[in-house]
């Protein structure tokens, strides 16, 4: 939507991407009336031709600070689009994906695959082949008819994990989980505690049309209208376009509570903490199979993410949040020093202003599709397995590829790049947004105005491969700073 006036011979153009340029002019309006120009121009009222000069230039700074602001969040987006088209030029396709396969299915040059990855992303329709590669799910070795049967062995298993997630429904529902003489079972007061809260985050949730929705939303009428109205007890009057419409969005609300409430019996030492909806709903989106999508977002999260969702000294586990975020505030005090000292005299060096940036893995500062690229690229550089893990994988992978006579050469700035691990790389991605923005943040005078501040990021439009580039940087500087500790999730041991 656009609407245009005409103002002193200008014709001003307002569009949805220059709406946040109103913020700026509010604040330049009310900075201009308490200055002491407007107020001495307020007060000398002798004559009626300077009280009009007067006026005259009020307006003009409040126009020119307005075309300013909507100029640079114009060309903000701008650049932002032809960041999303210079990746889409690189991205794996699925010709890439398959060519770089043998006749039996085994990818031939796997680091090679991270490499396009970590430069151009992923093609959506392929995410739910390759994330099972990059999270170490799937083996490159493995042929097609093993990845196939590993695939319906990790379905056996999730769908174990859903029917005792019934059976404990059933028995919190009915309050007859066990008699007298016995105990409850051990996994009822995890279950308990979880479930409502899940029940209640997941329609809070916001999903992204992807390849679930698209495959959804191709399903005939007939079969639709069934699923709604059978399956998930959706009222089904009404307009039927609308209807059909938000069906996938419905569908996905479901699928979200189904794979947190079976993650909670997978860790239950951690269950479910609020943030995991919004890291389950990134691969549900492009994940059609539901037993995939938990178990990519298992792996993901249970490595060096997990300690994001743990309270420091809780439960007798290593790291946790506090320690993350502390952890954000060395890479601070390394690579700008001054900035660390405006935060320590707000009382803010814990770095707890960025909380949520970090639990969330900046789903919610940065836009779809490049929150989408960042997810990808620390798949692809193994940064959500610890550091040790994720180096021996590299090696093995490199060992592999030497064997097979592979095109990839071994070069050692491509290896770095590609091992990074312990959730490194995210930190310093983060403080590399906080960085980007330093003016604004000696500009906070309180902890409040650095919790306003962390609001207005995603008005920043960031540039995710800009961050990605200034947090390797950082990572030079720092030597590596940042490493959490990850605690064995004894359950999931078991599980396997």
């Amino acid at each position: 939507m656009s609407t245009s006036g005409g103002y002193g011979g200008k014709t001003i153009v307002v569009t949805t991407a220059a709406v946040g340029a109103f913020v700026a002019t509010v604040g330049a309006v009310f900075a201009y009336t308490n200055s002491e120009e407007y107020q001495s121009s307020s007060s000398s009222s002798s004559s009626s031709s300077s009280s009009s000069s007067s006026s005259s230039n009020w307006k003009r700074k409040i126009l020119d600070s307005f075309l300013t602001t909507s100029s640079y969040v114009t060309n903000k987006a701008s650049q932002m689009k032809s960041e999303h088209r210079r990746r889409e030029k690189k991205m794996l396709t699925t010709q890439m994906w398959f060519d770089g396969c043998d006749e039996s299915g085994r990818i031939v040059n796997p680091e090679a695959m991270r490499k396009i990855i970590i430069e151009g992303g992923i093609e959506s329709a392929l995410r739910q082949e390759v994330y099972p590669f990059l999270l170490n799910i799937r083996d490159p070795k493995d042929s097609a008819v093993e990845v196939e049967q590993a695939k319906q062995m990790r379905k056996v298993k999730y769908d174990a994990l859903r029917k005792r997630c019934k059976e404990l429904e059933l028995m919190m529902k009915s309050g007859k989980a066990y008699s007298k003489d016995s105990l409850p079972p051990r996994d009822l007061g995890v279950f308990t505690e979880n479930a409502p809260v899940i029940k209640a985050d997941a329609p809070r949730t916001t999903f992204v049309y992807g390849e679930f929705a698209a495959t959804y939303d191709a399903c005939d009428d007939a079969n639709t209208a069934a699923l709604l109205e059978k399956d998930l007890n959706v009222f089904s009057s009404g307009d039927k376009r609308n209807r059909k419409k938000k069906s996938w969005e419905v569908v996905q609300t479901q699928r979200c509570r189904k794979i947190l409430e079976a993650f909670a019996l997978y860790d239950p030492t951690v269950g479910y903490c609020q943030g995991m909806n919004e890291l389950a709903a990134g691969f549900l989106r492009d994940c059609v199979d539901e037993s995939e999508a938990f178990w990519c977002f298992a792996h993901f999260t249970s490595g060096a993410f997990r300690s994001h969702f743990v309270i420091s000294g809780h439960a007798h586990l290593d790291g946790g949040i506090s320690e993350r975020l502390l952890a954000l505030s060395t890479i601070f005090q390394i690579c700008d020093k001054p900035l660390w000292k405006h935060l320590h005299s707000l009382n803010s060096e814990n770095c707890m202003f960025a909380f949520r940036s970090v639990v969330v893995l900046l789903s919610r500062e940065l836009d779809v599709s490049s929150t989408i690229f960042l997810w990808d690229v620390l798949m692809a550089t193994r940064d959500f397995a610890p550091t040790a893990e994720a180096t021996a994988m590299s090696a093995a992978a490199a060992v592999y590829e030497e064997r097979n006579n592979s095109q990839f050469d071994g070069d050692s700035d491509i290896l770095e790049v590609l091992t990074v691990g312990g959730g490194r790389l995210f930190l310093h991605v983060v403080a590399a947004a906080f960085l980007e923005m330093r003016h604004s943040v000696f500009s906070c005078k309180n902890y409040d105005d650095l919790l306003q501040l962390c609001s207005r990021m995603p008005a920043q439009q960031f540039s995710v491969s800009r961050l990605l580039a200034k947090a390797k940087v950082l990572l030079r500087k720092t030597r590596g700073v940042g490493e959490a500790k990850v605690s064995q999730n004894v359950a999931a041991a078991a599980l396997f």
